[in-house]
């Protein structure tokens, strides 16, 4: 497995993101709301959102790099075939091994559903 999150491995268009909150299935806890959708392709894909409620334009990219590199290092234990979004509560206390954990037990719990 790569190392890095490439281009490949983002959700970068509005229309895709869209038509994952609409017919995805999501979970959350006290920090993550995560929305899983299946795909057509072999990989997992990902998207933070994070609203301004969140702060600034440095504390809102701090917590994308956050989420990103955990999703980056816990991806392998995730289910493969699936578009991910990430959104971050507000107000939650985030560090990386924090959302690892969270999405480990959140990407667990919709695929049970």
């Amino acid at each position: 497995m790569r190392a890095g999150l490439g281009k490949a491995d983002r959700i970068k268009k509005r229309s895709e993101i869209m038509r994952i909150f609409r017919r995805g299935r999501s979970a959350s806890d006290g920090r993550l709301r995560l929305i899983a959708l299946n795909n057509s392709i072999d990989r997992r894909r990902m998207a933070v959102v994070v609203s301004r409620r969140h702060g600034n334009a440095v504390r809102r990219n701090r917590i994308k790099r956050l989420c990103r590199e955990a999703f980056r290092t816990c991806r392998g234990d995730l289910p493969e075939s699936f578009d991910y979004i990430l959104k971050p509560k507000v107000g939650s206390e985030l560090n990386i091994e924090l959302i690892q954990e969270s999405l480990r037990n959140l990407a667990g719990r919709i695929i049970k559903l």
